[in-house]
């Protein structure tokens, strides 16, 4: 299916099924077109609990976006038709789903900085699956760290416990 071919089965849809959802197994409801197959984005994780769109990608299906993702609103203007309405929907085993997501954490550098961090995502248990550390010469650390989560909520509470650590500055969601 050629690009065009994908856009005016979308604008079909969207004019003719305006009540017309599709269900991924991720927990995302796009709303006026089917048969394409769902993904997140790398680039902003999203996790259940933020705002999302979709994206009708060039032969990959849909690419779920946070509304505030730098490429959502860098997109040109001759992109911003293949944008989509999407949302979330409570997952079948809300336990057991996991997402995606990133923080960057900006501290003052000091022994045992990250066994802390580590101790914290211990006590919520959460695995770390990536971590990146660097140390500028003023002696300030940033370190990305990679993990899945929950929700949004979950992913609130942890930011609010690390930032209880006393040498971080600050705490933000990566951006890609």
């Amino acid at each position: 299916m050629t690009d065009s071919e994908v856009l005016a089965a979308i604008s079909e849809n969207t004019k003719e099924k305006p009540s017309q959802e599709v269900h991924s197994k991720d927990g995302i409801v796009v709303k006026g077109i089917h048969d394409l197959s769902v993904r997140f984005s790398r680039c902003c994780s999203p996790v259940p609990g933020d705002e999302i769109v979709g994206f009708v990608t060039r032969g990959r299906g849909i690419s779920i976006h946070r509304t505030d993702c730098v490429n959502v609103i860098s997109l040109p203007e001759s992109d911003r038709v293949r944008l989509m309405d999407a949302d979330w929907e409570e997952p079948a085993d809300k336990a057991s789903a996991l997402y995606p997501a990133e923080i960057n954490i900006y501290s003052q550098n000091k022994m045992g900085l990250l066994a802390a961090i580590s101790k914290v995502f211990t006590e919520f248990n959460i695995d770390i699956l990536s971590m990146n550390t660097r140390v500028n010469k003023q002696n300030l650390a940033t370190i990305n760290i990679g993990f899945k989560i929950r929700d949004k909520e979950e992913l609130r509470s942890l930011i609010a416990k690390l930032e209880q650590i006393d040498t971080i500055i600050d705490i933000e969601r990566a951006k890609g």
